[in-house]
């Protein structure tokens, strides 16, 4: 049964340290995390920063491979789309391995991450926690708590895997009309194939529409 648990970690030992060591102010909200065996990219919102001096970091950053600027809301937020190596071990790649998904990421100020992490299980949780220890990576535990509903815990009836290739797909615009992303773009992303993308999609479109508008199944 999954385990949601909200924790505060530093900025150091998470993603876009030294971006937001260049600029501090810039707030970022990650929406997603697409995790690869090869990339791991992240979806996020910036906002009310120096984006000419963000930017500039994003590209000084060896460990990033490719940017992608999404959408512009008016002068002050910008949506992204960031692709780094899988490789380098840090809190991301500890989420990663245990199979978990970020629903929430905020930085405020450079310092510090504050997350909402959905583990599928205890030993989930327990897993990643273990990858800290040895690592000697550091996070505060805030709060862990069973997800009582749907809507909280985002499953609708999708497993782990669909959830990871709908959401991968909506935010890189392969719903949209016209596409703005395609189906082998997305697998290469996931590190899996286009079929078995193209599988899960259908898949999890069945089980959320079962859970959401088609109620008489």
């Amino acid at each position: 049964m999954s385990v949601m648990a909200e924790m505060t970690v530093p900025a150091s030992e998470f993603v876009l340290a030294d971006t937001l060591t260049r600029a501090p102010d810039m707030r970022i909200e990650i929406k997603r995390v697409v995790a690869g065996t090869e990339h791991v990219t992240p979806y996020f919102w910036a906002a009310n920063g120096d984006f000419e001096g963000f930017e500039a970091a994003l590209r000084e950053d060896s460990t990033i491979q490719d940017i992608l600027t999404l959408e512009e809301q008016g002068d002050d937020e910008r949506f992204y789309r960031v692709t780094w190596q899988a490789n380098v071990e840090n809190l991301m790649a500890g989420i990663s391995d245990a199979k978990a998904t970020i629903l929430e990421a905020v930085s405020d100020g450079g310092e510090r991450w504050e997350l909402k992490v959905l583990f599928p299980n205890r030993d989930a949780l327990s897993a990643f926690h273990d990858y800290c220890l040895e690592r000697e990576f550091s996070f505060q535990l805030d709060r862990v708590y069973q997800p009582e509903n749907p809507e909280e815990s985002g499953t609708y009836g999708v497993t782990e895997e669909q959830r990871e290739a709908l959401t991968a797909a909506y935010d890189a615009g392969y719903f949209d009309v016209p596409r703005g992303a395609k189906l082998a773009e997305l697998a290469d992303d996931l590190g899996i194939s286009r079929n078995a993308l193209s599988a899960r999609l259908r898949r999890g479109n069945r089980n959320l529409l079962a859970n959401t508008l088609v109620h008489d199944e």
